[in-house]
């Protein structure tokens, strides 16, 4: 089984990660991992609304979750999944046949509102998909969207500068910014 929690910045998604977590008695049999892209929290999977971390194995793709793999490991959970790279087949492989439960936690889309790397391929093939929500920076609404202020042409790993808002707000910031990225050309 694989289920991934998606949604924007600042939702609760490492939480959730965490709250299954600790529902495991058997902590042995759990392999943490973490994109090394990630440098907030080099290693360790937290959230703002705990004080415990989970200490997580650093990788860069798909394909070194099978170097740590063994009969014993009934479950795995990765966190900021969207920096992962490699093929995601890996995670249909150790789900299906190798009977691993997989959970994954990453941000939908970008800043920008485009689908975040291997996002999509990973929601595609989870068995369960859990959409989670913040509270928008800018009215306090149910905030569905990460909008990054600043101007930028690459990825930013951080919290500086994004924002979570509701769809209102979100148009509003646009249309403040100048930017049509979302208007459709025909």
């Amino acid at each position: 089984m694989i289920i991934t929690y998606t949604g924007p910045m600042h939702s609760g998604k490492s939480e959730k990660l965490m709250e299954c977590y600790d529902k495991i008695y058997n902590k042995k049999n759990i392999l943490v991992f973490k994109p090394s892209i990630d440098v907030r929290d080099y290693g360790v999977i937290k959230c703002k609304g705990r004080r415990k971390k989970i200490n997580a194995i650093v990788i860069d793709k798909f394909e070194e979750i099978l170097d740590y793999v063994n009969e014993d490991i009934t479950n795995i959970f990765i966190d900021e999944v969207q920096f992962m790279q490699g093929d995601i087949k890996v995670l249909l492989k150790l789900s299906i046949m190798d009977d691993i439960d997989i959970y994954c936690a990453g941000l939908n889309t970008t800043g920008e509102q485009e689908p975040f790397g291997v996002m999509p391929g990973v929601m595609a093939i989870s068995d369960k998909v859990i959409n989670v929500y913040s509270s928008c920076n800018r009215c306090g609404r149910k905030a569905t969207y990460t909008y990054y202020e600043g101007v930028k042409g690459e990825i930013l790993v951080g919290d500086k500068g994004y924002l979570s808002l509701c769809r209102k707000c979100l148009k509003k910031a646009l249309i403040n910014r100048g930017d049509n990225r979302l208007e459709i050309r025909r």
